[in-house]
């Protein structure tokens, strides 16, 4: 999970080096997607992303209240950054609003996973705070998303961190990762199997 996160804003850091512009234009993350020095990057961060959140998600839907809910939410997450990375804006017409669908289908799509999590972490204090985090983030990113100039990018990158910090804080809680057994109670356990008893000084 922890390897997605760093994937997006890794890939996101090396288009912001390579093209510090995308900044100030209002055309948010997916700027990076349309220009040569930056496409691979750009679709290699999102790619890492959705492989390792998908993975994540799916390794602990099954400690989950829902786990089949959980596993459509990660293979959804993947059609869906996949579909942007697909659809680059600058083709213009029914390819850009495929875009722009999608993008709002991925943030919507979040913000569901995100508020399940938190609620299935009976409302944590961090993750409440956190999921506020994205949420305003959603927002200035929702103002910006239909204008010529504006914030697009730094309202997606602030939703993506919440998104982040979310993952971070709720999952383990909800399901927390299953201890692998110590190498004396493995050996114990097959002594048993095999009808032995362990040999005692």
């Amino acid at each position: 999970m922890a390897k997605g996160q760093a994937c997006l804003f890794g890939g996101l850091g090396v288009c912001v080096t390579l093209r510090p512009e995308g900044l100030a234009v209002n055309h948010g993350m997916s700027y990076y997607g349309v220009h040569w020095q930056t496409v691979l990057p750009y679709a290699a961060g999102l790619a890492g992303a959705a492989l390792f959140t998908h993975r994540a998600l799916r390794d602990a839907a099954a400690r989950t209240p829902s786990p089949a809910r959980l596993r459509r939410m990660a293979d959804s997450f993947v059609v869906l950054l996949a579909g942007i990375v697909l659809t680059p804006y600058t083709l213009g017409g029914v390819v850009d609003w495929a875009h722009r669908g999608l993008g709002a289908a991925l943030f919507v799509l979040q913000l569901l996973l995100a508020g399940w999590l938190v609620a299935w972490a009976h409302g944590d204090v961090a993750g409440v705070a956190f999921l506020l985090v994205q949420f305003g983030g959603g927002v200035l990113a929702a103002v910006y998303v239909l204008q010529t100039e504006g914030l697009l990018i730094h309202g997606e990158a602030t939703f993506q961190l919440g998104f982040a910090l979310v993952l971070a804080r709720t999952l383990p809680l909800v399901a927390p990762p299953i201890a692998a057994p110590s190498p004396g109670r493995g050996r114990r356990a097959r002594q048993r199997a095999g009808g032995l008893s362990p040999v005692r000084s």
